[in-house]
């Protein structure tokens, strides 16, 4: 019995050690997977290489006015327009007096008809004018004070001199942005990123470099995935691109070389090299 006790802790020992040896090797295995399919997640928007910025740059100039930049001035009020003046009552029209009679007794009643149908006609033309004033239709009314509505304003805009506002940020900045960052964006669409690893923000600006410098060939099925694997050197610069696995395509594996060629990265934040592997599809350029 005390023969056995020995060979049973020595079994457990082994057994256990066993175990933390799996365990090292799956952690192993899977940290390494990890890091050949680095994670995608979204970047900050503005021009530039910061890809660890947590928020992305103000639009505007260093030392301007600092006014949210997300504000739009609201339109300005129209004048109103006067309304016409109301139109004068028609004046009765002045009947001349009768001139005396001449001497020629014939020619009296000749005289005073005429007199009358000229006053007559008078009276009605005042009248016609002053109804037609009356029955003045909103259309009419709004064309003859367009003109002087447009004068008024011409005259409002003249007198006033427009201020230029310049808001704080940068040149590369986007609307919405914060003013705490003076360096540049990413390229990305978000305002604020969350926290991450910063080797992971640089791994997701390649993938992003590499979708923008990606040029598809025409005819193609967007199903075609090719297996790649590329020098990250600490510079930035990407060596020894080559295809591990062939998507069938000749035309899309060399898209997927010269893509790779034409993509420019800054320096590594971790001032490493290392050879990474990923799948590159044909919806990779449109993928968020």
């Amino acid at each position: 019995m005390a023969d056995r006790y020995p060979n049973a802790v020595l079994a457990s020992s082994l057994i256990h050690g066993a175990v933390i040896a799996l365990l090292l090797l799956m952690t192993y295995v899977v940290h390494r997977q990890v890091k050949e399919s680095p994670h995608i997640f979204e970047l900050v928007a503005g021009e530039g290489d910061n890809y660890g910025a947590k928020e992305a740059p103000a639009l505007g100039i260093a030392g301007g006015l600092k006014v949210p930049a997300t504000e739009a001035p609201k339109p300005a009020e129209p004048a109103p327009i006067e309304p016409a003046a109301p139109v004068p009552a028609p004046l009765e029209a002045v009947v001349p007096p009768k001139p005396k009679p001449a001497d020629p007794a014939a020619k009296i009643g000749t005289l005073v008809r005429n007199i009358e149908k000229k006053s007559d006609r008078a009276v009605k033309k005042v009248q016609a004018d002053a109804e037609k004033q009356r029955k003045l239709t909103k259309e009419q009314f709004d064309q003859q004070n367009k003109s002087k509505a447009a004068v008024t304003s011409k005259n409002s805009a003249a007198g006033m001199k427009i201020t230029k506002v310049d808001s704080e940020g940068i040149a590369k900045g986007v609307v919405g942005g914060s003013t705490a960052n003076t360096t540049g964006g990413a390229g990305g669409k978000a305002l604020v990123r969350e926290d991450g690893d910063v080797l992971d923000a640089y791994f997701s600006l390649l993938k992003q470099r590499l979708k923008s410098a990606f040029e598809p060939p025409p005819g193609l099925s967007d199903t075609l995935v090719a297996s790649v694997e590329v020098r990250s050197n600490s510079d930035g610069t990407l060596s020894r691109a080559r295809i591990t696995k062939s998507s069938g395509s000749a035309e899309f594996d060399r898209a997927v070389l010269d893509a790779i060629t034409h993509t420019q990265m800054p320096a590594r934040p971790d001032g490493r090299s290392e050879t990474i592997s990923f799948p590159f599809t044909m919806r990779e350029k449109d993928a968020e």
